[in-house]
């Protein structure tokens, strides 16, 4: 081998990395695309007094047929045991006091392997989480938020309507529990 093709060779190899490394940041770039151009759609909100004003309990999540489900069962379990709600979108966050609520339900679903932009912006900015519980959906139900030291619940599950019935008595398990933590 000569040294002139030897030159040529480290060249080509320099030349693929940097095409492989190209690819990569496309690939990774594509996947949180979605999430930044074609955010999802907020579900529709609404209110419902509790026969004790402290105890209100905020729901804020996307619309999709399952979290629809989940929030209607979500509102009946908590009339059921006396508490308020008070449904938003999550891009109505950024407004949002976590300390205003006896608890906080975030139903959201993971994109490009993380949190909701906004449900992430949210988290980053409470003084506390102790009475947030965070439910994410994912393709198998099994993904779950890094918590980063911070006291919130973290629910995973999968968007399938025979599962309804059994992630709304999770999410109000949880509930219940940080209520009584306080």
């Amino acid at each position: 081998m000569t040294v002139l093709s030897f030159a040529y060779m480290k060249t080509y190899r320099k030349i693929i990395a940097g095409c492989c490394w190209i690819a990569l940041l496309v690939f990774f770039a594509g996947c949180a695309a979605p999430q930044r151009f074609w955010p999802q759609e907020d579900i529709i909100g609404s209110e419902t007094a509790a026969p004790d004003s402290s105890q209100i309990v905020l729901i804020a999540s996307r619309s999709s047929d399952f979290k629809k489900l989940l929030v209607a069962k979500l509102h009946e379990q908590l009339a059921e045991n006396g508490f308020g709600q008070k449904t938003i979108g999550v891009g109505g966050l950024p407004q949002v006091n976590a300390s205003d609520y006896a608890a906080v339900v975030v139903i959201n679903s993971c994109l490009a392997w993380g949190l909701d932009h906004d449900v992430q912006t949210f988290l980053d900015r409470q003084k506390t989480d102790k009475n947030i519980i965070v439910l994410t959906t994912s393709g198998d139900g099994a993904w779950l938020p890094d918590k980063g030291n911070r006291d919130f619940d973290a629910i995973s599950a999968a968007s399938e309507m025979t599962s309804v019935d059994a992630v709304a008595k999770d999410v109000m398990g949880s509930i219940k529990s940080r209520l009584h933590k306080e």
